[in-house]
């Protein structure tokens, strides 16, 4: 199986000083996390959303989480088209194809919306909490994440094959910034959307290239009534400041 690999497009990580980590939300203490976690194979089509031709994947990695929350609650928010999502990104950086910050995008997402759709509110996550990435990624349906890519991930992804640390990982150099939303887990893989398909990535490979996630509590979850176990008060008081 050939694919081809898209554009990149994530600036470096920028955290806003007033938010603390998600768990510091934590209305209850949160529950195990399921062994495995599957929100990818309810989308059929994951559409490139202009990141073949623009460095938009932050924007695509938004708009794929749409779907799939879509998916999840049954709820019918709309979900961009290609154009829409190169639209929007293009909006955001001024006419320019320059990437963006993900903190940016999502506080335009939480403040202003994008595409008609408001998310209710967002928290970072320690990339190396694992155990904190399956819980947002099980109680809030994915995780808005940021990766630095190396170079023979793209080979990788063209022959179909997960993104997995082999001989050499260490000379490989960076090719750039990436958005992608985590979308699943079991015990041996990550599942992100990328580049128009689902990407198996395996955990290591995660802890060592992973360099952003971040919970974001949807509207579709809001609607559906299953905000699940955090102190939206004190999170959304947060967000005031940033």
């Amino acid at each position: 199986m050939s694919r081809a690999p898209g554009r990149y497009g994530k600036l470096g990580p920028q955290f806003p000083v007033a938010l603390r980590d998600f768990t510091a939300y934590q209305a209850v203490p949160l529950p195990t996390p399921p062994a495995a976690v599957d929100w990818a194979t309810g989308v059929s089509d994951w559409p490139m959303d202009g990141n073949d031709e623009y460095g938009d994947c932050t924007m695509a990695a938004a708009a794929h989480m749409i779907q799939s929350w879509n998916a999840q609650t049954g709820e019918q928010d709309p979900v961009p088209a290609d154009r829409q999502v190169v639209s929007e990104y293009l909006k955001l950086t001024g006419g320019k194809d320059t990437g963006l910050v993900e903190s940016d995008v999502l506080k335009t997402w939480q403040r202003t919306g994008l595409w008609g759709n408001k998310v209710v509110a967002y928290a970072p996550v320690n990339v190396h909490a694992l155990t904190a990435i399956q819980q947002t990624i099980a109680l809030f349906g994915g995780v808005y994440a940021g990766i630095q890519v190396p170079a023979n991930a793209q080979q990788q992804f063209q022959d179909g094959q997960p993104w997995t640390l082999v001989t050499g990982w260490q000379q490989q150099p960076i090719e750039g910034g990436h958005a992608v939303p985590l979308l699943g887990y079991d015990a041996d893989w990550l599942y992100a959307i990328t580049w128009g398909a689902v990407q198996q990535v395996s955990w290591d490979w995660w802890s060592t290239y992973a360099d952003e996630a971040w919970a974001v509590l949807p509207e579709q979850y809001r609607q559906a009534g299953t905000v699940n176990g955090i102190d939206l008060g004190a999170l959304t008081a947060d967000l005031k400041q940033v």
